[in-house]
């Protein structure tokens, strides 16, 4: 700002100084128009005294000498007796708003546009602050001067407006906002909600020191804020403050609060944008609407400065046509851009006048129909006019839009727009990043490799996790380890990612430890995931919790995995429904497995089918669902899907699916499968291939096969080894070979020598071996000891037992149970149990029922 604009901004006498930035402020209110008042260049003495004026604490005017809330910012409301604002309506934040209000506080107020920030602001700096110098300021470096300020007296209040303009060059320090909050200095801002979450999920992915260190400084300015948010909508209280306003405009705008909210509709954006949509009327303004349609879409397009009035008209035609050209009786342009710029209610104007011809949309009607469930695409003639390359603009941020609105095609082609200046390739590396997010990972390859080959380390890091996408681990490894050996911290958690993957805990111990050194927080959930896959519940669940705020879905993983490995699998589920909403779909499986613990099969069967369609190429997904139709006994799905996962590669299918064949008596191709999974390593497709050798009589060949995992202490193997020497009739050599898989913990094993020593017609023995199958979760076991207590005539514990049984899932326990109670001659006790027994497919139970009511009810 040159001394000149300073003293044209002066009106006379001490403690009355008027910003120029107010003049501005109020003007751009009053008449719709943007306008800049900028610092100068150079260090002229003109400059100098200008510098020392701004320093001066009597240039700025105290909080009660700017009293009207119109230059802090607020929207105007249409004029009423010449007062441009409504009386105010104390919001329902105000309380504990007012007490954030303290020396040494930096307060932020985040909402929707329009939501009434300033106002509420305005009102607070009124009541609490009123004999403290307001600073204005109109970018970074004059807010700079607050710290100035602060050293001479600390009641100065630093008014940031729109937080994220000065976050961007020349952006403000956050070591101005530490000195003046330190030396208690007051800093209020507003910051509408959509930037907001901008700066709040926007990620240091810059390979760009410059960017890198803006995106962190703005990080670090956004932490030190007490942070407030603020409702577009009113509530019921506000509402009806409201209603008993004597303001007649306040009253109106409340009769729509249920539409819009209050302050938006008193900023006139919704007339606006309903005046728009009904200029498309014949014979109303249709060429003006579609000069405000192509306005609108050149912004969306990520064109964020005015367009010259020549680009609108020629791009207008299109939407004109598309309504129906000439049909409408379209009015003259000079008409058309009257009407457009024409203000509303003495506020703004649906097509903003700039310098020079040029002209904008205004913001309301841009967020409306970006945010409209009738959203239409940005038509090619507004792209082309922007990629043909005569605008003055940003082509990178051309290209961020385009990729935002699934455009790869145009995102591509304004970023080679660019690329001819480009020599780190940071062009190369925002095209991958663009096909990347648009799933074509071949291009994001291409296009990160050669940025790579520039030099930069974070596309090395970038192909990493490509590479984690398309599933090819090896490489994905290879990237991370270069990029991580190179110092980029990102490809330090990556690589320790993939080595937990593998199981490799060491080696994902040692990078997790890098990542947490330089600084990445989200480390610290890894290293809890570390914990877990250690088992140490108890040193994983606290980290989670700690970073539960910072990462709740990433954290509603981990959290799920500890509840199942308590066997809270409810717990467990509300935790991975809460990952999915945060996109991990892989949560999907976990939450299948606990359904599966709960022995609800079929919601187990669902939810793995959600997790195909969102991963048709992953054999897991196939494997877990054919395993879930099988439980229930859909085997022909089962088949299908198990098929699935083999042609998808999956070793471990390869033998259930043998499995199942043999089950069903196809023994050809069972054997050629279990032959193919052994080859690959699968450690229980021999116990497979000997069961179906001695279910067939082949007990030479599957004493042959089990040979090898016996020498390697395999559990399955000494079972079957047990049952081939009992189908051999040597009971005693299957009695040894049984009790060896059973000290490996083979509860399987254990029921199976219940059965023998049952058959010997020692029951005493078999107890032992059932109870510990049976405290495993067994069925069958409770149902054989279920059937012991009875032939001991304990009818009551062999009920008990029988009842566990069922609920466990063998579901031959209800016709036993409903046996009982036939000879007890409880007869609705008897026909209960039958019909549950009959509802889950029990053929005894279904037959005995038949017999008792005479028909096949079930």
């Amino acid at each position: 700002m040159t001394s000149e604009a300073v003293n044209r901004g002066l009106s006379s006498g001490p403690g009355k100084l008027i910003h120029a930035h107010d003049h501005a402020t109020s003007f751009q209110q009053e008449h719709g128009v943007q306008v800049y008042v900028g610092a100068g260049g150079g260090e002229s003495i003109g400059a100098a005294i200008t510098h020392a004026r701004l320093s001066s604490l009597s240039f700025w005017p105290l909080v009660e000498e700017v009293s009207d809330p119109v230059k802090w910012g607020v929207h105007p409301a249409p004029a009423r007796q010449q007062i441009r604002y409504v009386e105010y309506v104390s919001r329902d934040i105000d309380t504990e708003f007012l007490e954030s209000l303290k020396p040494g506080r930096f307060v932020l107020l985040i909402g929707d546009s329009t939501a009434g920030k300033s106002r509420t602001a305005f009102e607070a700096a009124q009541h609490l602050l009123s004999d403290y110098r307001v600073l204005m300021p109109f970018d970074g470096n004059e807010a700079a001067i607050a710290h100035e300020l602060v050293q001479h007296d600390p009641k100065v209040l630093l008014w940031l407006d729109d937080l994220d303009v000065f976050l961007a060059p020349p952006a403000i320090s956050v070591r101005v906002i530490d000195e003046i909050t330190n030396r208690n200095g007051i800093i209020l801002a507003t910051l509408r909600a959509e930037r907001f979450n901008e700066l709040s999920l926007r990620q240091e992915r810059s390979a760009f020191d410059t960017e890198r260190l803006l995106v962190r400084n703005a990080r670090q300015i956004m932490s030190r804020a007490e942070k407030f948010f603020l409702d577009r909508r009113w509530s019921q209280r506000e509402v009806s403050q409201a209603n008993t306003s004597s303001d007649p405009r306040l009253r109106d705008a409340v009769s729509h609060a249920d539409e819009y909210g209050v302050a938006e509709y008193l900023a006139a954006g919704p007339q606006l944008y309903d005046e728009w949509r009904n200029a498309w009327s014949p014979g109303a303004h249709p060429r003006a609407a579609a000069l405000v349609a192509s306005a609108i879409d050149f912004k969306r397009a990520g064109i964020n400065k005015p367009v010259e009035i020549g680009v609108l008209i020629s791009a207008h035609e299109h939407y004109l046509r598309e309504k129906g050209g000439m049909r409408l009786r379209p009015e003259t342009f000079e008409e058309a851009i009257s009407w457009a710029t024409s203000p509303l209610h003495a506020t703004t104007s649906l097509l903003v006048p700039y310098e020079s011809g040029t002209y904008k949309a205004f913001d309301y009607l841009v967020d409306r129909v970006a945010n409209s469930e009738n959203f239409t695409e940005i038509p090619d003639v507004v792209w082309d006019e922007v990629l043909a390359g005569k605008l003055e603009f940003d082509f990178h941020t051309v290209g961020e839009y385009a990729a935002k609105t699934g455009r790869t095609d145009l995102a591509e082609r304004a970023y080679r727009l660019a690329e001819g200046s480009d020599s780190q390739g940071k062009d190369a590396f925002r095209l991958g990043y663009v096909f990347s997010t648009a799933g074509d990972y071949d291009q994001a390859v291409n296009w990160y490799t050669k940025s790579a080959e520039n030099g930069n380390i974070r596309a090395l890091a970038n192909l990493g996790y490509v590479h984690v996408r398309k599933r090819d681990f090896q490489k994905a490894e290879r990237y991370f380890g270069e990029a991580a050996h190179k110092g980029d911290e990102k490809a330090a958690l990556g690589l320790a990612t993939i080595l937990l993957k593998q199981h490799r805990l060491d080696e994902a111990d040692t990078w997790c430890s890098v990542a947490e050194e330089r600084g990445l927080v989200d480390a610290s959930v890894l290293r809890a995931d570390i914990y877990m896959a250690r088992g140490n519940i108890d040193l994983a669940e606290p980290l989670y919790l700690r970073m539960r705020n910072k990462f709740p879905h990433k954290v509603a993983v981990g959290l799920g995995l500890v509840n199942m490995e308590r066997g809270e699998y409810r717990e467990a589920i509300s935790q991975f429904e809460t990952a999915l909403t945060g996109g991990d779909h892989g949560a999907l499986i976990s939450m299948a497995r606990c359904y599966s613990e709960l022995k609800e099969y079929e919601e187990a069967a669902s939810v793995t089918r959600r997790y195909i369609e969102e991963h048709p190429e992953d054999s897991t997904g196939y494997f877990n669902l054919a395993f879930y139709l099988q439980t229930v006994g859909n085997l022909e799905e089962a088949e299908l899907n198990y098929r699935k996962a083999v042609d998808l590669g999956d070793v471990k299918a390869m033998t259930n699916l043998a499995n199942l064949l043999s089950d069903s008596e196809c023994t050809e191709e069972a054997e050629e499968l279990y032959g193919a999974a052994i080859r690959e390593g699968d450690s229980k497709a021999p116990g497979g291939l000997a069961h179906l050798y001695r279910v067939t009589g082949r007990f030479s060949k599957a004493i042959r096969v089990l040979h090898d995992p016996i020498r390697e202490g395999n559990a399955a193997a000494y079972k079957e080894m047990g049952r081939v020497q009992e189908d051999l009739g040597r009971t005693n050599l299957a009695i040894l070979w049984l009790r060896k898989a059973v000290d490996l913990g083979d509860n399987n094993a254990g029921i199976r020598l219940g059965y023998i020593y049952e058959r010997r017609g020692e029951p005493k023995k078999a107890t032992p071996y059932y109870r510990v199958a049976a405290e495993a979760g067994d069925a069958h076991a409770y149902l054989h000891l279920g059937m012991i207590f009875e032939q001991r005539r304990d009818i009551e514990k062999a009920k008990e037992l029988y009842q566990q049984s069922f609920a466990s899932g063998d579901f031959e326990a209800a016709s036993r149970l409903g046996m009982l109670y036939l000879r007890q001659q409880d007869w609705q006790s008897a026909k209960d149990w039958f019909h549950k027994g009959a509802e889950k497919g029990d053929r005894q139970s279904r037959k005995v029922l038949m017999q008792i009511t005479g028909s096949s009810e079930s």
